[in-house]
């Protein structure tokens, strides 16, 4: 009788088994639409874990460069740059148009990853090819920075600002340099009329409330905080802030 039971229970075992690979073998891949219809909902969800799944499940069907850049640059934004920059690997010497965005992509996870030396290799290289490329200017600009180097930093976000690189982006970069080195009233005269205009980005106008606070304006600073509906306690965030001797991480990369 045991061995009956043993029998059945392997029995069983084995057909679920061969129905399991039977339902992976029959999977189909999803459609064009059905995956821009996914991503779309997942992103406008920020669910990342779910965007990496299915950009995973399509490279497994069918490797396509576009996905493997998205997948990539998901991995980075999760904060995963040693996944980030695997993925990318093939991109960088055979990505066709994609490269030039690949190897930006790959230094930025290089700065990520406190790789600032390599990350710089990587831009220079990038300049070389491309010397009007704004982004690379501010990408550079962000590396000198966070190695300690103000005055080539400054250098080239305001060299990405000749090349047009978004506005918003290269000031708020400029003004968290004036934070680093405590110059916050500068900070503010570049920040504030950004924000007078409509610019209302989300890292901006935090590095705009931390300066005016350490600008000592205090009155305006919980203005906006209160218009912005930042914090539900503003004269705690105020106070809070202006025991922070930390600079906040908003420079963009």
């Amino acid at each position: 009788m045991y061995s009956k039971s043993l029998k059945n229970v392997l029995l069983c075992s084995i057909i679920l088994s061969v129905t399991a690979c039977s339902a992976v073998l029959n999977k189909r891949p999803l459609s064009t639409d059905k995956i821009t219809a996914k991503e779309t909902l997942y992103q406008s969800t920020n669910n990342n874990d779910a965007l990496i799944a299915m950009y995973r499940d399509v490279l497994k069907n069918k490797e396509d460069p576009v996905t493997r850049y998205k997948l990539s640059e998901i991995y980075y934004k999760k904060g995963d740059s040693n996944s980030s920059l695997l993925y990318l690997k093939p991109l960088l010497t055979n990505g066709g148009q994609l490269t030039e965005k690949a190897k930006i992509l790959q230094a930025r996870n290089l700065n990520q990853l406190k790789r600032y030396q390599e990350a710089l290799e990587v831009e220079n290289g990038l300049l070389t090819s491309t010397p009007k490329n704004g982004e690379v200017y501010n990408l550079r600009g962000v590396t000198y920075a966070l190695m300690g180097n103000p005055n080539k930093a400054n250098e080239d976000i305001n060299k990405a600002r000749e090349y047009f690189l978004n506005d918003a982006v290269a000031v708020n970069n400029l003004a968290m340099l004036n934070i680093v080195n405590g110059d916050y009233r500068n900070a503010v005269s570049l920040l504030l009329p950004q924000y007078l205009n409509g610019i209302r980005e989300q890292r901006l106008v935090h590095n705009l409330i931390f300066a005016l606070v350490k600008n000592n304006d205090i009155d305006y600073a919980k203005d906006i905080i209160v218009k912005e509906n930042i914090n539900s306690s503003p004269d705690d965030l105020i106070n809070a802030l202006k025991k922070t001797e930390r600079v906040p991480s908003n420079i963009a990369r």
